[in-house]
């Protein structure tokens, strides 16, 4: 038998072993991983979507007053910004998943092979967009 998972069909007539099912429990963790990045960036894209809309949703609640109301360039740049944000932290999780599934099958090794840093850097990109965000919301709407 295989030490990989995905390179042996053959089980006992019993089901799988111990250590299959430990090998599936790796994967499986690995896919939850997956799952919980691909949750997150599409709560960054659809925040986005939601701030660069939020200029069009005022005007048309108080069309009277538009010389006072008007959206601007910056909840466009923030939308655009969370949701390409959003975008890039879905491929980069792909990539991530795709790396440590085939080195996974090929060496059985489960160390993740990978530092923080992707982590790290959508933490400090959504951080940074928060406060802008909120400091924007505090000038203009006080």
């Amino acid at each position: 038998m295989s030490n990989a998972i995905g390179r042996s069909s053959n089980l006992d007539k019993d089901g799988p072993t111990a250590d299959q099912t430990g090998q599936y429990l790796v994967y499986f963790a690995a896919e939850r991983t997956l799952m919980a990045w691909i949750r997150a960036a599409l709560g960054l894209m659809a925040l986005g979507f939601v701030i660069d809309r939020f200029g069009l949703v005022v005007r048309a609640m108080a069309p009277h007053v538009d010389k006072f109301i008007r959206p601007s360039a910056l909840s466009f740049l923030a939308g655009a910004g969370l949701v390409v944000v959003g975008a890039l932290m879905a491929v980069v999780a792909a990539v991530r998943y795709t790396h440590f599934v085939w080195r996974y099958r090929q060496t059985g090794d489960t160390e993740p092979g990978y530092g923080l840093e992707p982590a790290i850097f959508f933490t400090v990109v959504v951080g940074l967009a928060g406060a802008l965000i909120a400091g924007y919301l505090m000038i203009v709407a006080p």
